[in-house]
């Protein structure tokens, strides 16, 4: 899982500790994972589903899964946020190189460790679609400037927590 920056998250925001916690809560909260097929978003390029689940805290996250219809099993997948208020929209890009692109609304005023498990929480739903752990991406919406929930994220992961 690869999450670009130009800074490493401080060591207190890694405690493995910390987050030890944190993530056994996500284990004990049903995903409830709910698949809405979308066929005014679908097309000859890709499959897009809206997909619904509920966060570690109840909170429930909602976005959209494009898969392409060219690529038999999946190369990968990314996995993004965009802002509260703003709509999802699958990457064709993305798609077309044989990648699941999974993108998700962030919720209006989550903190940085709820914003962290919800990633790890649609990270999870990429492995048990069958995808290994080196094939998913996280990709922040600026490259240069990941934000804090894409580096915790993919270093909780990197040492093996998640």
């Amino acid at each position: 899982m690869a999450a670009p920056s130009k800074r490493a998250p401080t060591s207190l925001l890694l405690d493995p500790d910390y987050w030890r916690q944190r993530l056994s809560r996500l284990e004990s909260v049903q995903r409830g994972l709910v698949l809405i097929p979308r066929a005014d978003l679908s097309g000859p390029l890709a499959d897009v589903v809206e997909w619904r689940l509920r966060a570690h805290d109840g909170t429930r996250l909602w976005g959209l899964r494009g898969a392409s219809h060219f690529h038999p099993s999946p190369r990968g997948a990314a996995i993004r946020e965009v802002a509260p208020g703003v709509l999802p929209e699958v990457d064709l890009a993305a798609i077309g190189e044989g990648l699941v692109d999974f993108v998700f609304q962030v919720p209006a005023g989550r903190r940085l460790e709820d914003r962290v498990l919800d990633l790890v929480r649609v990270y999870q739903v990429a492995l048990h679609a069958g995808l290994q752990p080196q094939e998913i991406v996280l990709v922040p919406g600026d490259a240069d400037h990941a934000p804090d929930e894409f580096l915790i994220a993919h270093a909780l992961v990197e040492k093996g927590l998640c």
